[in-house]
């Protein structure tokens, strides 16, 4: 299987949150080390000060770790899909060229045509019931999380969708989640396949062929580093 690596934003903020918590703990407790010299209110001043930066750098270390474990959770699918055969090629952190669109996280092209696939690197109990997303407290309440999975899944595809329009590409977009193994799932009514990661390579092969559509070999410039922009409707023909 080949691979197609666009830059990823996690890395970029994976850099970013690193740096504000160096510069945020280590300014906070420089700063509480010399707060002593100072007197009345400029002691109070640097205790405030200092308490403000080691809190912003704690918060900024939580990003960085929330990051990180989504680009290993990234690298993880990627590495049980590698013996794929070479009909498959595997697109990395495509964004939409002349959007804002976020990145997605995974594209398959193969012959079923497109999968769009969201990487979760949830640990612990999720549900859902039917686009609403809840994490499982251990006493069995229901947390919602902040983003529905299902429904950044579908915007994702969407997105992907329209592209090939524009670009007079015929190719079926399907997509589904996918979660780390050992994740405890209570799925009612999920409106998009939900999968664990050791079941994302036998899901793959056993797509239905879509019918008269371009090879993965003919829809892969699409993709590649340099898309063209989608003004310019480059076809793709069906063989």
């Amino acid at each position: 299987m080949k691979v197609i690596r666009h830059a990823r934003h996690a890395d970029k903020m994976m850099r970013i949150e690193g740096t504000l918590a160096v510069a945020g703990v280590g300014g906070g407790v420089l700063l509480w080390a010399i707060a002593g010299h100072f007197g009345g209110y400029g002691l109070a001043a640097a205790a405030f000060l200092s308490l403000g930066g080691i809190q912003s750098g704690v918060r900024a270390l939580r990003n960085y770790n929330r990051y990180q474990r989504g680009a290993e959770g990234e690298d993880a699918v990627l590495s049980t899909l590698r013996s794929l055969p070479d009909s498959y090629v595997a697109v990395t952190n495509f964004v939409v060229p002349g959007t804002r669109q976020g990145d997605t996280d995974l594209l398959i092209l193969g012959p079923a045509g497109i999968l769009v696939v969201e990487v979760k690197s949830y640990s612990g109990r999720y549900g859902c019931h039917g686009d609403s997303w809840f994490v499982v407290q251990p006493d069995g309440s229901q947390q919602p999380l902040r983003s529905s999975v299902s429904r950044q899944l579908k915007r994702n595809r969407k997105s992907i969708a329209h592209y090939l329009v524009d670009c007079e590409a015929t190719v079926p977009v399907n997509a589904v989640a996918v979660f780390r193994p050992g994740v405890s799932l209570e799925l009612t009514q999920p409106t998009v396949p939900v999968l664990t990661q050791d079941s994302l390579r036998g899901y793959i092969v056993n797509l239905t062929p879509a019918p008269r559509t371009a090879l993965a070999s003919e829809i892969e410039p699409l993709f590649a580093p340099c898309t063209p922009v989608r003004s310019l409707r480059i076809p793709v023909l069906s063989r």
